[in-house]
């Protein structure tokens, strides 16, 4: 019997489905209780957005878990002889994340928070539903698990050796010696700030398609005596 190792690959490619929007508020000065009072009160005008957004079935979830705050030496011209000081400082910041089902709407809100005073917008992440990505991996395991049987079967018919017989397959990282590689998929984005003409302001999103990839690598036998 001859043993024949090959592997499969699928690609799933399907539209983003939820934006996550990650921010920031951060202020600093030489007040410390200043500082703080204009985190709060700028983070909390934002989380009722989001909870607003949420209410209203266009955004999925918010989170706010991260609040930061520290004490920091800053040196300053000074008046006298051209010289600088030393002035303590104060710096606090809270985070937020609003997950968004609805990318209009996190478009307009993306533009109103932008001119907000001490709000700092990290990143945008997007993402495929539970549901789809299931959807999507089980029809990639399928197509990449029967590119490993073509595979196979045609070494198999280039060397004479008949039909081949499956005996092992794994996926990605779990066969040893692997390169231990997921099949995480990619996100992107390319945004840029707009305005609609005669309507409301809007950040101009352009997700990239995300793809759901499946790599598989099998062992196969061929050659196989005949039973009887």
């Amino acid at each position: 019997m001859t043993r024949i190792a090959v592997e499969g690959q699928a690609t799933r490619t399907h539209p983003a489905e939820r934006g996550t929007v990650n921010l920031h508020v951060a202020f600093s000065g030489t007040l410390r209780n200043d500082v703080v009072d204009q985190v709060a009160r700028t983070h909390t005008i934002l989380v009722e957005q989001a909870r607003a957004h949420v209410s209203a079935g266009a955004a999925e979830k918010w989170d706010s878990a991260s609040v930061h705050s520290y004490v920091y030496d800053d040196r300053v011209k000074s008046s006298q002889a051209g010289g600088k000081q030393r002035v303590r400082r104060f710096r606090a910041s809270a985070r937020l994340s609003v997950t968004f089902r609805d990318f209009e709407t996190l478009s307009t809100w993306l533009a109103d928070i932008m001119d907000v005073d001490g709000v700092e917008i990290d990143r945008i992440t997007w993402a495929l539903t539970d549901e789809t990505r299931r959807t999507l991996q089980a029809e990639a395991r399928i197509e990449a698990a029967e590119e490993t049987v073509v595979r196979a079967q045609s070494y198999a018919d280039a060397l004479g050796l008949g039909p081949v017989v499956p005996v092992a397959i794994y996926e990605a990282g779990l066969r040893g010696g692997g390169n231990g590689g997921g099949n995480a998929p990619m996100y992107a984005m390319r945004a840029g700030a707009m305005g609609d003409a005669g309507g409301s302001a809007h950040v101009e999103l352009q997700p990239r398609d995300i793809d759901v990839d499946i790599t598989l690598s099998a062992d196969y036998e061929a050659g196989v005596p005949a039973e009887g």
